[in-house]
């Protein structure tokens, strides 16, 4: 889980990009005014996920006018635009996501999230890998035995919306955010037209004013 601070400025943001990657990726170059993998991997603190080199993007430019935005857009280098086109998150409302969410897209939520007690049972499972020897096999687990889990309720309608992350990372803050990650499959969360079917792993998180 990773505080974003969003850029204010093209220069600024241009300036953290553009900045050679880490001292064995020997292709990289820092200010030759493009922006490949490594540089934004090295800003966001990813290593191979570049679904969650994309959502970093985009979150930490969310700020930025239209045209800005499109001069970052502009410096990217082929490998990663193909990555900005395959994996550009977007915005939902929790009634957008509770209707249309499905597991592997990239999306930001805004809300102020409130943690649900380790000591209740959800009634929620998750699928997580179990490797034994050479082979991998899954096996369906309570939510709660890996994530820390949150809820996030809507100011217009009933809506609710599980949030987690991983259990060993830092909480959230209960304030007012605008929070980034995959949607994964949930196995059952609510009832009948609220059922949930899908959660927000949560990766990345900013202050919403």
């Amino acid at each position: 889980m990773k505080q974003i601070i969003p850029y204010t400025s093209y220069h600024e943001a241009i300036e953290s990009f553009d900045n050679g990657g880490k001292f064995f990726n020997l292709f990289s170059h820092a200010h030759d005014g493009v922006v490949s993998p490594a540089e934004l991997g090295k800003v966001a603190g990813v290593t191979h996920d570049k679904q969650a080199m994309i959502l970093y993007l985009m979150m930490s430019i969310s700020r930025l006018d239209n045209k800005s935005r499109e001069r970052i857009l502009a410096r990217l280098d082929s490998e990663l635009f193909k990555c900005y086109e395959k994996y550009r998150p977007v915005h939902m409302s929790l009634d957008q996501l509770l209707e249309l969410g499905k597991p592997g897209i990239s999306c930001t939520l805004v809300g102020t999230p409130k943690k649900v007690s380790s000591s209740i049972s959800l009634g929620a499972t998750i699928m997580v890998p179990v490797v034994v020897g050479a082979v991998t096999s899954f096996t369906m687990v309570p939510i709660e035995n890996s994530y820390e889990v949150y809820e996030l309720c809507s100011e217009e309608s009933d809506a609710v919306v599980m949030v987690a992350h991983d259990n060993e990372k830092e909480s959230l803050p209960e304030r007012n955010l605008r929070i980034g990650g995959m949607l994964t499959s949930l196995n059952h969360f609510g009832e009948g037209d609220q059922a949930q079917k899908v959660f927000l792993e949560a990766q990345f998180y900013m202050e919403e004013d």
